[in-house]
């Protein structure tokens, strides 16, 4: 193997930390859609040693978040080319549903952040969400800079999708009985 390829495939390749780092990751999301509380779940094996703090651990998420909205999107707007706004508001939903417990913990840390750093953290993360859903359906630019208006537009069809959308309920906390049957069972 010459000098080249080795350097070629050690950078595709993913390192050991990132690969960890990555199936620490799956697993927050499943826990956050499984808790569906909006907290992050810190206690979640391996987040201590592959995310340094809350902050890490959020922007984590809203970069998946925001990765697998722009995917949506691009979907969205393929199947309904001449309704831009509509697919907007459909590409945003379908995230939403396909990353709920995320969009609870975003939604929480907007509300209560933990503190400064996290505050403008997550204002910078919803202003570039709302950018793409205002590019997604038309009405911006692609490459225009982050403005207040094209936040504006895209916190209306934000807006317009949390309308039609039902977070999914918060799943019961097994009674006493349950959690003795499940002992038994088991």
């Amino acid at each position: 193997m010459s000098l080249t390829t080795n350097a070629l495939s050690s950078s595709i390749m993913p390192s050991s930390a990132a690969r960890v780092r990555a199936e620490t990751l799956r697993d927050v999301i499943a826990e956050c859609d499984r808790r569906l509380d909006g907290l992050l779940p810190m206690d979640v094996d391996g987040v201590a040693d592959t995310f340094r703090d809350e902050p890490t651990l959020l922007a984590a998420l809203q970069l998946r978040w925001y990765t697998s909205l722009s995917h949506q999107l691009d979907v969205s707007v393929a199947e309904l080319p001449d309704a831009l706004e509509g697919a907007a508001v459909r590409g945003w939903r379908r995230t939403s549903r396909e990353l709920p417990g995320v969009r609870l913990v975003l939604d929480h840390y907007a509300e209560h952040p933990t503190d400064d750093r996290m505050a403008a953290m997550v204002a910078k993360g919803l202003a570039k969400e709302r950018q793409l859903l205002a590019v997604a359906s038309g009405v911006t630019a692609p490459l225009a800079p982050v403005d207040e208006e094209t936040v504006l537009i895209g916190r209306a069809l934000e807006t317009r999708a949390r309308e039609g959308y039902q977070p999914p309920n918060r799943p019961a906390s097994p009674t006493l009985l349950g959690r003795l049957k499940a002992v038994l069972a088991a």
